[in-house]
C-alpha cells in the first residue's frame, strides 16, 4: 500500500514538473508585442504628462500597458545602461515623456518635432514608453 502510494506522488509530481517547463519554455518563446503593429492610442506629450500629474491612477488604467503614439518636442537626448538611445519629449513643467527606443535615434535632434510610438510602462518623474520606435 505505501508502494503504491509513493508511486502515484512520484507521478504526479513528475507530471508537475514537465507541465512546468513547458509551461516556461512556451513564455520564453513568445515572440513580444510591437509598437509598429499595435494600434497606438495617439496623445501629445504635454496632454499625457498632465494627465498623469493630476491622477496617476486613472492614467495607468488609460494607458499603462498600451500602445501610444507620442507627438512632441524633444527636451533631452541619451543612451541607457545597455546603450540604447532614450529620447525626453517636453511635456508640463513638472514632468516630460521618456521613450527608450529599439533602434538608433538617427537624425533625432534636441528641439525637433517627432512621432514616437512605444508601450506605456508607469510614471516616475517623467512618463515612461519602452519599446519605442520613432515614426517618420
Amino acid at each position: 500500500m505505501k508502494r503504491k502510494t509513493i508511486k502515484i506522488v512520484l507521478s504526479a509530481f513528475v507530471l508537475v514538473l514537465v507541465a512546468g517547463g513547458a509551461f516556461a519554455f512556451w513564455l520564453y518563446n513568445k515572440p513580444h508585442r510591437s509598437a509598429a503593429d499595435e494600434k497606438a492610442i495617439v496623445v501629445d506629450a504635454p496632454r499625457l504628462a498632465a494627465e498623469f500629474e493630476q491622477d496617476e491612477n486613472i492614467a495607468n488604467k488609460k494607458y499603462l500597458g498600451n500602445a501610444l503614439r507620442i507627438r512632441g518636442r524633444v527636451a533631452e537626448l541619451s543612451v541607457n545602461q545597455q546603450n540604447k538611445p532614450i529620447v525626453v519629449l517636453s511635456g508640463t513643467a513638472m514632468s516630460g515623456v521618456q521613450c527608450s527606443l529599439l533602434d538608433d535615434a538617427g537624425s533625432v535632434h534636441k528641439g525637433d518635432s517627432i512621432t514616437v510610438t512605444g508601450f506605456c510602462s508607469g510614471y516616475l518623474t517623467d512618463v515612461v514608453l519602452d519599446r519605442c520606435i520613432v515614426k517618420e
